[in-house]
Order: C-alpha cells, then sequence, then structure tokens
C-alpha cells in the first residue's frame, strides 16, 4: 500500500472513491446472494463453466460417449454414500500392505546386514584395527545406517509405489474432493 502511495500518489487507504466502490460491490454481491465463504467456489465454478463452453466449441471428438464410464466411476467415488467407505478401505488395505508387507523384507535386509557386520568386524580384527575405531565405525555409523535402512526402505519401497498407482489412476483427486467439505469445516483451506 506505502508503495502504490509513494509511486502513484495515490492513497487506497483513505480514497472515498475507492470506499464507494467497495460498498456497492458488497451490495451487489449480498444481493445476488454472494458471501465469502461462497465467492471462491463461484468464481472457480465460474471458471470451469467457461473452460467447458469453450472446449465445446474447439474441440471434437470422435466418441461422444467416450467419459460415460469415468463419469459413472466419479459418482461412485464421490458420492457421499459410498466416497468416504471406499475411501477408508483403500488407504486402510494399503497401509496394511505397507505394514505388514514390510516386515519381510525388512527382516531379510537386517539378517543380511548382521551378518556383513559381522564379517566386518572379522576384517578390522585382521587389520588390526584399534578396537575404539573398529567400534566407531562399524557398531556406531554403519549399524546405525543399516538399521535405518532396514527399517525405513521396506516401507517406503511399497507405500509409495501404491500411492503413485492411486495418484495414476486419478483416485487421489477423488480423496481430495470427497475430503474438501471437512477442510473447510477445520478452516484448513483457503
Amino acid at each position: 500500500m506505502q508503495s502504490i502511495e509513494d509511486n502513484l500518489g495515490i492513497d487506497l487507504l483513505n480514497n472515498g472513491t475507492l470506499e464507494e466502490v467497495k460498498h456497492v460491490v458488497r451490495t451487489e454481491l449480498q444481493e445476488n446472494n454472494i458471501s465469502e465463504n461462497n465467492f471462491k467456489d463461484l468464481i472457480v465454478s465460474s471458471i470451469m463453466h467457461n473452460s467447458e463452453t469453450i472446449c465445446g466449441k474447439v474441440c471434437t471428438f470422435e466418441d461422444e460417449n467416450y467419459s460415460n464410464r469415468d463419469r459413472k466411476i466419479d459418482k461412485i467415488l464421490t458420492s457421499k454414500k459410498f466416497g468416504i467407505p471406499i475411501m477408508i478401505l483403500f488407504l486402510g488395505i494399503i497401509f496394511w500392505l505397507t505394514i505388514v508387507g514390510a516386515n519381510y523384507p525388512s527382516q531379510a535386509l537386517f539378517a543380511i546386514f548382521a551378518w556383513l557386520q559381522e564379517k566386518l568386524f572379522y576384517l578390522a580384527d585382521f587389520l588390526h584395527c584399534p578396537e575404539w575405531l573398529s567400534s566407531m565405525l562399524i557398531s556406531g555409523i554403519y549399524q546405525t545406517l543399516t538399521w535405518i535402512v532396514s527399517v525405513m526402505l521396506p516401507p517406503m519401497a511399497i507405500f509409495f509405489p501404491l500411492f503413485t498407482i492411486l495418484e495414476d489412476l486419478g483416485y487421489l483427486p477423488r480423496i481430495a474432493f470427497n475430503m474438501d467439505g471437512f477442510f473447510k469445516k477445520c478452516c484448513c483451506t483457503r
């Protein structure tokens, strides 16, 4: 505001004409049942409507019913009755697969790293490495690093590809659509 006033010589905070225009705009918005709560939604829906109109004028489709299957899926996945339970089911399956499925590779990695650690101690003894140095390097750095890798790598290797599949299938935007109302109630969206 100060920059506008300094560069343009216009005081926006104490401008009577601007206040009159703001009052007229607020009155007109209230007359059309537009409040601060639905103002952004109306703007977005207007943009989407204009986009659909433009798309309808410039795009042609060989098959007019190309999106019928997607629309049916959307009606199920974003419905109030089925959307949330399906979302909970999908995410529950992904979390279950991640937690249970990660145990086996994690145990295998842990066993491999423990076997390798034992061999590193034999190597350190063979090279006559001081005990404090081998303890610091092998029991400290190596063991900590391998524990982190064996605990964190398998869940990440399972969870992120599954989540990527959901994103590629277009399910994550549908989840966001289902959760939008809850986020608005929590004042988490702007």
